[in-house]
């Protein structure tokens, strides 16, 4: 009997010592999420503005979250090597994707990639928010988006980009539609190259996001923005919106650099999804973030903070926008 008696209390112990394992692995794995540094998959070139602010940001958010980042770039097809690769990354929560949702989602939109949105992935915050513009050399013929539009209706101007699939594309395709200009848009293959010709005169004008080409400002003018109301008025020099110079009212075009992480981490792992989000809000928030942004040559005036939803908002907008105007980003209309 007494063999007995201490073969059930032992089965006993044992019971409640599985029980406190199960509890506090439970309580392990999430305290040590994320348990190793994480990647961020960038689908652009190294050197450009995601780059710099990619850094900028996880120079302050490692901090937050307790561990490293290691960026890869992988520039191609306008971002759709980039989101290919990060769609095939394990849903660990340790793969990042630090992208711009407008012009990566009018290329899913024009190239039809594998990877499926919404249900691969979710883009959890943007932290910028940077419009659209057109700009010539400050020592050059043209000099007035009047000037652009009536040099247009002469013969084809050049107009260079960075990447074809682009919202500042879309924007100089929409305003030679409603002005009857011809306007021979030039993709670069990023913006350094497509910023450069517009610099040495090798095309006409350059249209891109205004953070982009801040740099130069003091060679350059911007001559239209692409927005119902220019906010950046002391930064673009009062460069008029499409409506205060032509008289034309169209869609607002801008860029929003984004996260993004796996929705299958999202939805299996809400706790550590919330650790990630809040810990980037924290960074988001702290004061360093600004000296960082202007380490890297950025303007913190861009700075925006947009949640999941507002986030997600804006990328189902910039698809239904891209499959109104699918025609004329194709060249067919």
């Amino acid at each position: 009997m007494k063999r007995k008696g201490f073969s059930a209390a032992v089965k006993m112990i044992c019971c409640v010592l599985a029980w406190v394992l199960v509890i506090g692995g439970a309580a392990v794995s999430w305290a040590e999420y994320p348990s190793k540094n994480i990647s961020v998959i960038v689908p652009t070139g190294e050197g450009g503005a995601m780059d710099r602010v990619v850094r900028a940001v996880t120079n302050v958010w490692k901090d937050y979250i307790g561990v490293n980042f290691q960026s890869t770039f992988h520039a191609g097809a306008s971002g759709e090597v980039g989101y290919m690769l990060f769609s095939k990354r394990p849903a660990d929560g340790h793969t990042l994707l630090a992208g711009n949702i407008a012009p990566e989602m009018m290329m899913y939109v024009l190239q039809e990639p594998d990877f499926k949105f919404p249900d691969d992935f979710v883009y959890f915050a943007c932290m910028d928010s940077d419009p659209a513009v057109l700009w010539v050399r400050k020592d050059g013929p043209i000099q007035t988006i009047q000037d652009l539009v009536e040099e247009g209706k002469k013969r084809p101007v050049t107009i260079a980009t960075s990447r074809f699939p682009h919202p500042s594309t879309l924007a100089a395709l929409l305003l030679a539609e409603a002005t009857g200009a011809q306007f021979n848009i030039i993709p670069y293959g990023g913006g350094n190259p497509a910023r450069t010709a517009g610099l040495t005169g090798e095309v006409d004008a350059v249209t891109t996001f205004l953070s982009s080409s801040l740099d130069f400002a003091s060679d350059v003018k911007f001559i239209v923005m692409f927005q119902n109301e220019n906010k950046w008025k002391d930064i673009s020099r009062n460069a008029p919106t499409p409506k205060e110079a032509l008289g034309i009212q169209m869609p607002e075009f801008g860029g929003n650099r984004a996260w993004a992480v796996s929705r299958e981490f999202r939805e299996k792992n809400p706790e550590e999804y919330t650790k990630l989000v809040d810990s980037f809000r924290k960074a988001f928030d702290d004061p360093k973030l600004q000296d960082e942004w202007k380490k890297v040559g950025m303007d913190p005036r861009f700075l925006e903070f947009k949640n999941e939803e507002e986030s997600m908002k804006m990328a189902q907008d910039m698809i239904e926008t891209a499959m109104k105007y699918k025609e004329i980003l194709k060249g067919k209309k």
